[in-house]
């Protein structure tokens, strides 16, 4: 049975926006190159800057996504089972 079926791709697509984010600024970074006049600093600024949140914003997603499929099952399965 697939158990947490909604949870796993909740947490994959939190993980490649983490990723993506990654990849960018390091890109940036290493190519040394201005987007839209901002220096690559500021991309490696902002990304340590807004970490926490945006880590915490993945994982409280991903735990509401457990939470809800838990009692989603709790609530299907019939009584004194």
């Amino acid at each position: 049975m697939n158990t947490y079926r909604w949870t796993k791709r909740v947490g994959l697509a939190g993980l490649a926006f983490l990723a993506a984010i990654a990849v960018f600024v390091t890109a940036v970074s290493i190519m040394d190159v201005r987007v839209a006049g901002v220096y690559p600093e500021a991309f490696r600024l902002t990304a340590m800057m807004t970490a926490p949140f945006t880590l915490g914003l993945v994982i409280v997603t991903t735990l509401t996504a457990a939470a809800i499929e838990t009692l989603r099952r709790l609530k299907r399965r019939p009584a004194g089972a």
